[in-house]
């Protein structure tokens, strides 16, 4: 009977035992089951990956602290791949060329929270040392643009057009992958000229880069951030929020100045739909 007695006893503290270990790894797997998935931040391929991911490493911090969620950086190989993912919806955020604006919001799966603050313009650039002083000096130089969708190269090219540029006084145009490949070549003196956008150059002056700008183009709104609607109307407006908030915070002022980017402010999609007639078709 003792025995027996003995024996149930044992088993019952060792049920009792199981029940508890059960229970505490119930709570410790919790936070794991309960923990949001990162979010994606789709970042247009404007530069190379390693310089794209540097500069925008610091905002991923700041957003991952402000949001309380973890945020991973994207890009892709080019802007056609890159136009084919904000399509399907893949980024669940994402800051775009101003002209792929019009079909991201048109797709469905995204809406326009803020634009930088500063107007966008295509810069007309040359060595700090060369004779050039206005673009019409350019006739028959070489020109590095960045791809010929970027609306950038776009502007660029309707600027030099306007300056008499054209038939045998037009400039020969050599494509480079991004913006900062298009400058290194002038500093490289491989070009005599070449198109980049003014957030490029405001960084490349900051890297004291020897450039200088003789001209530029008409401005229009710049890079714009979108939002996946997927993410509701809350978390869509705290992150609106944090964005325009950067310039008010210490750290934020910080890390656009890293960035060279004087700040977000609000934006609608209205302010856009004139510049679909800069968007390529997509193959």
């Amino acid at each position: 009977m003792g025995v027996a007695w003995a024996s149930h006893c044992g088993r019952n503290r060792r049920r009792s035992v199981r029940l508890w270990v059960a229970i505490l790894l119930g709570f410790l797997w919790l936070p794991l089951v309960q923990a949001e998935p990162a979010l994606i931040f789709g970042l247009l391929p404007s530069e190379s990956v390693a310089t794209k991911f540097r500069r925008y490493a610091p905002l991923r911090d700041y957003l991952q602290q402000r949001l309380g969620q973890a945020v991973v950086l994207e890009t892709a190989r080019d802007f056609r791949e890159f136009r084919r993912r904000t399509l399907a919806g893949r980024y669940d955020f994402l800051e775009t060329a101003p002209h792929f604006v019009p079909e991201a919001v048109a797709s469905g799966h995204y809406t326009v929270i803020t634009t930088i603050v500063r107007p966008l313009t295509a810069e007309i650039v040359v060595h700090a040392a060369s004779p050039y002083r206005e673009p019409a000096d350019l006739a028959g130089a070489v020109v590095a643009t960045p791809a010929p969708s970027a609306i950038i190269t776009r502007l660029g090219k309707e600027t030099l057009i306007a300056a008499g540029l054209t038939g045998d006084r037009g400039p020969r145009y050599t494509v480079f992958p991004t913006h900062n490949a298009a400058y290194a070549a002038v500093v490289g003196k491989a070009a005599q000229a070449a198109l980049i956008s003014v957030n490029v150059l405001d960084k490349a002056r900051r890297q004291d880069q020897p450039l200088r700008s003789i001209g530029h183009s008409r401005a229009i709104p710049n890079m714009s951030m979108l939002a996946a609607r997927r993410l509701g109307p809350s978390r869509t407006q705290e992150l609106q929020r944090v964005l325009v908030k950067m310039r008010d915070d210490p750290t934020g002022r910080r890390i656009l100045r890293e960035m060279a980017y004087p700040g977000y402010r609000s934006a609608r999609a209205e302010e856009f739909e004139s510049l679909r007639q800069y968007l390529p078709p997509l193959p």
